[in-house]
């Protein structure tokens, strides 16, 4: 275990409702009831210096922010001092009496205190009020009144030292400018429990504020944003969660026969409940509650990870962390430290995902015993953090029931744990048997989307994913397949011989009429009239496609504004449809000349770009809803996904589809007897989801829970006398069938070479394919809380470049959940973004190709503009009457498109 019990020190009374002090440096304790004690961190065993200075009991301490000099305050009913720690130490050390600052004289019970960023103001939490003091002098600033019950907490934002932001009993928080002495924003009763903790980011302009009901809330302080809160963090699901996992893992073997009954639950329970045993150590165990004593945010000494930016410099030198956006989401994220009555948790502060749990009730190291006895805590009355210089975290836990206080220590850097899988996809793997996300030994040597060793010979202990890979295909790689129509017969074939009859019935009755090939006449030796009509035939299969005319193509193909400004002003709006018609899923085609349109009417409607009613093309000949649409590369064709089982591939001047995906196999089979065997089959299940893969070499298409790969061959010559013949032909090259009932989301790119295909499953979890070897690489498990409807890659455009790196980000969505962002590489959640309303519908995303936002649809009516780097939305864009199902970027123009389920599309420009 990383957290090891590090010293038990008895205290006066019971520091359940006590305010203590650490900041990794220095501990401060009521050593007697009237007296503090202050250890230095480096030693704990030595003396403590003592100060003595009150008459009545201590009900709070709190250390100084600067270093030098460092302050400490206490508090009590009859006066509220300031200690400087270095002059007392001088004082002790010359045998003077240490004397402190008196500041404040019987406020009454203080509750809380806090210094401000500088140390030159205290908030000292007192009744119903905030009575603002002067830290050099006797002087009293301000009292900030208003709550309606008592004031647990109050802290400065270290962003803005004038801003104060102050949680009550009363279920709420207030937010004071003490620069301008007046009440900045005041929230309404947000829960049932009260407040009882408050933690500043000292990254962002970010407060945390923990109920007794376990729920942590984080709230944007940044100027011209409403205060809303941006996450909701439910720490007693966690635990409970922790805990049936750590239960089910301790009953894991069982000894006897298992049942496995289709009754309902309520039926199982009488069974189940007596053949379920529990822990041997259940009488030993103490029923804990989940509330928040305390929150803390980490900082991070390191900016950015040393691995990623080698990498950037050893892949593109041109390209570099300082001049792309993606750098900020590649730093090391800050840790949220949470204690609770339970136990102990830590959180990544960037994408709320769990970390690590302590829980008291399990054993601890002791550093300070000889024989490594073990420690158990049960509950915690008062918990209080510190992080030392040297990147260390302390944390200080108050027995709720004993006059003792433990000193407990991190063993490892607080901030070196980020990189780890979270704590609930590793104890999912554990118990489910499933394959762990950082546990790839059995297949490294197959995965030729990792990044190869450095030298040749060596090993790497860790091969990580990347979507630009450098390896190269593998022989036996299924991306070598290749569909190439066989040439047709064009040799002359020779005239039969004439046979001379022998007798009547022989073979003249099989010969032709003439003679010779052709028959001569007198017209033919003279010169040939003019031609007043001849038909064609045999027409050529050189139709017209999507793309505009060359000289089109050279004025828009220019740079697309990385440091633009975001399109929020609305410029079009268009309807679909005569009638109210859902709009599914909306593309742009790579080189920005089309926009296609998945419609509920069972039809795709194809938009030339800029947008206009009358420059639009339908597609019809599904038989149900059209679910999805993608454009080639080249943006000559156009692949739609339907309900209705099949998939279809459409070039413009075409009413009919050039080929159709009805069948696992192929489509190359005549003869009814062929086509109805086993193991050709018509598709079972919807086609949800179907994209051009590997620069349109071949066609993804997702059945039910399998994902499968066909090469094709597009042959779009017209023969009206065998128009029930296909032309177009595809085989199936590979199947991969999914541990779950559906696949519900897929991502793929095919702007460049790439071996890598994200398939979302209905199970919660994501899965990793390397196309290259046919192998699942990778299991993402509990990635949601439901399962992911939408998976969108950081593909950009061909009109900007990113480094590296950047292509490995990835988004994914679920309903009744927040957008994720996740790295490839490093296998982790790196933002976390919330704000928008998603709770049944699936809303579409999508990334800008600056790499600088991601838009996503709202079923408020809204279209939702996050900034990649913070976190948190910049733009919320009105204009919809209906929810908004799906977004995307114009790949070359600073240009948003959306639409909604009422049929209507929206334009967006920064202009």
């Amino acid at each position: 275990m990383d957290l090891q019990h590090i010293h038990s020190q008895r205290v006066a009374f019971t520091p359940a409702h006590v305010q203590l002090a650490c900041d990794g440096v220095y501990l401060a304790l009521p050593l007697t009831r009237s007296s503090i004690g202050i250890w230095s961190l480096q030693d704990i065993s030595c003396k403590p210096l003592d100060l003595v200075g009150h008459s009545k009991i201590l009900t709070a301490l709190a250390l100084g922010n600067l270093s030098v000099p460092k302050q400490l305050v206490s508090a009590a009913e009859d006066y509220v001092i300031i200690w400087n720690i270095q002059q007392a130490r001088k004082q002790f050390e010359k045998g003077e009496k240490i004397k402190g600052r008196v500041i404040g004289t019987t406020l009454g019970y203080v509750q809380y205190c806090a210094f401000s960023p500088n140390d030159t103001l205290v908030a000292v939490c007192t009744g119903f009020d905030i009575v603002i003091l002067q830290s050099t002098r006797e002087n009293k600033v301000a009292v900030l009144e208003g709550h309606n019950g008592t004031v647990t907490a109050a802290e400065f934002c270290p962003h803005y030292s004038s801003t104060l932001v102050s949680i009550s009993d009363d279920r709420t928080f207030k937010v004071w400018n003490l620069e301008d002495l007046t009440l900045v924003y005041q929230s309404p009763i947000l829960t049932a429990s009260p407040f009882l903790s408050v933690a500043m980011n000292i990254h962002e302009p970010r407060v945390a504020i923990g109920a007794a009901d376990g729920v942590i809330r984080v709230f944007d302080l940044t100027d011209g944003n409403g205060f809303r809160c941006l996450h909701q963090l439910d720490v007693g699901k966690i635990i409970t969660k922790e805990k049936d996992a750590k239960f089910m893992a301790q009953n894991e073997v069982k000894k006897g026969p298992v049942t496995i009954s289709s009754r309902p639950t309520w039926k199982q329970a009488d069974r189940n409940s007596s053949a379920t045993e529990l822990p041997d150590n259940t009488e030993d165990s103490v029923e804990t509650g989940s509330s928040v004593l305390c929150l803390y945010y980490t900082y991070v000494q390191q900016d950015i990870l040393g691995r990623q930016a080698s990498t950037i410099s050893r892949d593109l030198p041109f390209l570099s962390n300082k001049t792309s956006s993606i750098s900020d989401l590649l730093t090391t994220s800050p840790m949220l430290m949470v204690g609770t009555t339970a136990g102990l948790l830590k959180v990544n502060a960037r994408t709320l995902d769990l970390c690590s749990y302590i829980d008291f009730q399990d054993p601890m190291d002791c550093e300070d015993s000889l024989n490594k006895d073990t420690k158990v805590l049960n509950a915690a009355g008062t918990v209080i953090f510190g992080q030392g210089a040297d990147d260390k975290m302390w944390c200080i836990v108050g027995s709720p029931f004993q006059n003792i206080v433990h000193v407990l220590k991190w063993s490892q850097p607080i901030n070196k744990l980020v990189n780890q899988a979270p704590a609930s996809q590793s104890a999912g793997n554990q118990t489910s048997g499933l394959q762990s996300t950082n546990d790839l030994t059995d297949i490294e040597g197959r995965m030729s989307a990792l990044e190869p060793p450095s030298r040749a010979g060596s090993t790497q202990k860790h091969l990580e994913i990347t979507v630009l890979s450098k390896s190269a295909l593998l022989d036996d790689s299924p991306l070598r397949a290749d569909m190439t129509p066989k040439p047709k017969d064009t040799k002359d074939k020779t005239p039969r011989d004439f046979v001379t009859p022998s007798k009547k019935g022989s073979i003249l009755d099989k010969q032709p009429l003439t003679f010779k090939t052709k028959i001569k006449s007198s017209g033919y030796s003279t010169a040939p009239r003019t031609t007043m009509f001849k038909p064609q035939t045999n027409i050529s299969a050189k139709p017209k496609t999507f793309a505009k005319s060359s000289a089109r193509q050279t004025r828009s193909a220019r740079e697309y504004p990385v440091q633009g400004s975001p399109p929020i002003n609305l410029s079009t709006k268009l309807e679909v449809a005569e009638r109210p018609t859902a709009v599914n899923a909306i593309t742009v085609s790579d080189g920005g000349q089309n926009l296609a349109c998945a419609l509920a009417n069972k039809s795709a409607l194809v938009f030339n770009v800029p947008l206009s009613q009358k420059g639009s093309s339908a597609y019809t000949g599904h038989n149900h809803i059209v679910t999805c649409v993608d454009w080639s590369h080249t943006g000559s064709r156009l692949l739609t996904s339907s309900d209705d089982k099949t998939a279809r591939v459409w070039v413009k001047g075409q009413a009919d589809p050039v080929m159709t995906f009805d069948r696992m196999v192929k489509n190359t089979a005549i003869m009814e007897s062929q086509i109805n065997n086993k193991d050709n089959k018509a598709y079972s299940k919807e086609v949800h989801f179907g994209q051009f893969y590997f620069m349109d070499k071949f066609i993804l298409l997702c059945v039910g829970n399998q994902l499968l790969m066909y090469k094709y061959h597009i042959d779009t010559t017209k023969n009206d006398i065998q128009r029930y013949l296909p032309q177009s032909k595809y085989k199936l090259v590979q199947e991969w069938s999914m541990e779950s009932q559906q696949v519900s989301a897929m991502s793929a790119i095919n702007s460049f070479l790439s071996y890598i295909v994200l398939c979302a499953c209905s199970n919660k979890s994501i899965e990793v394919i390397d196309m290259n070897t046919g192998q699942r690489v990778r299991k993402m498990t509990e990635v949601h809380s439901r399962p992911v409807h939408a998976i969108c890659q950081n593909e950009g455009s061909q009109f900007v470049s990113h480094p590296s790196n950047a292509y490995d980000l990835f988004a994914s969505a679920a309903a009744g959940d927040c957008i994720k962002l996740w790295d490839l590489r490093t296998n982790r959640c790196v933002r976390r973004y919330e704000g928008h309303l998603n709770r049944v519908h699936p809303c579409g995303l999508s990334f800008s190709p600056c790499g600088r936002f991601i838009a996503t649809g709202s079923e408020d009516k809204c279209t939702y503009i996050f900034d990649m780097r913070s976190g948190t939305y910049l733009h919320k864009l009105q204009g919809h009457t209906d929810v908004v199902s799906d977004v995307t970027f114009h790949p070359s123009n600073p240009q948003l498109y959306t639409a909604s389920l009422d049929g209507h599309l929206n334009i967006y420009t920064n202009r």
